[in-house]
């Protein structure tokens, strides 16, 4: 498994975990309110972490074409 699919995967899997933790938000118990706060900083890292692997990859072909001229 390469980076780039260990970062979708654990985007796609932070996601889910926040639609079930959305889910269950709705009994109002304590641990309900704390499994979606994890679950919605957890995504937000994977979130942020997906957009900078795009980023550095973007960032990383656009050096080469300056190489390659």
């Amino acid at each position: 498994m390469t980076y780039e699919d260990r970062i979708k995967q654990q985007l796609l899997d932070a996601r889910r975990e926040l639609a079930l933790a959305d889910q269950d938000l709705a009994t109002g118990t304590e641990a309900a309110r704390v499994r979606y706060a994890r679950a919605l900083h957890e995504a937000d890292i994977a979130e942020c972490r997906a957009q900078r692997h795009a980023r550095e990859a973007r960032n990383h072909q656009r050096s080469w074409r300056l190489v390659a001229g």
